[in-house]
């Protein structure tokens, strides 16, 4: 894990609370957003856990988070023996985020095989599995379904030199971060956009179920 990037969002504000980077080696700054750099990847993760507590967030969003991006954080802590302290990203004592496969079947959506993501006291949303079940597209990319709904896309940085980028100089790094704060942005605007969280907080209610 080389960079983190997390955007805070009440819901029905206009913008923002926040936008919190967490930085493997140094980084320059960037114009509205709080760059915090580690020296190794145990002390970001162990960071960003901490934040995430302190900030206490109803919802955790992006776009294939519970396939990837979460297990991928929770999966490197095991191997770095921080497990404890970046596991515990509940709400609740003494209690781990929990991650196991489960298979999802339906004549309308086919089977898929998913990670499910259990943090309690905390909703993991996501976006990508929402666009699956709810819209139909040649392409799921953020790329794809950010241009349709929102008519801008992701920073101009190719999955091909992001290593490059991360063992470049500060201002590379700064490239890097910019285009993962915008990765961590456009599901928020998608979610507002589409009234998402708002139709599931009304249907919880309806069925006097969880949002989960």
């Amino acid at each position: 894990v080389i960079q983190i990037a997390s955007v805070l969002h009440i819901q029905g504000e206009d913008r923002p609370r926040a936008k919190v980077l967490h930085v493997l080696n140094t980084c320059s700054a960037i114009v509205g957003a709080e760059v915090n750099c580690y020296s190794n990847e145990k002390d970001l993760l162990k960071a960003w856990a901490s934040f995430i507590n302190l900030v206490d967030p109803d919802i955790i969003t992006g776009y294939n988070i519970g396939n990837f991006d979460i297990p991928y954080i929770l999966n490197r802590a095991k191997k770095l023996r921080v497990q404890t302290e970046v596991w515990g990203l509940t709400r609740l004592v003494h209690t781990a985020a929990r991650m196991q496969d489960k298979t999802f079947s339906s004549s309308a959506y086919g089977t898929r095989t998913d990670k499910e993501i259990t943090i309690a006291g905390r909703s993991v949303f996501d976006m990508l599995k929402y666009m699956f079940r709810n819209h139909k597209f040649s392409s799921y990319t953020l790329n794809a379904v950010s241009a349709h709904f929102l008519g801008q896309q992701k920073e101009d940085v190719h999955h091909s030199i992001i290593s490059d980028l991360h063992r470049g100089s500060d201002d590379d790094r700064r490239r890097l971060a910019v285009y993962c704060l915008k990765d961590a942005h456009l599901p928020l605007l998608l979610m507002e956009k589409l009234y998402v969280l708002i139709n599931y907080v009304e249907m919880a209610r309806v069925t006097g179920v969880p949002i989960d």
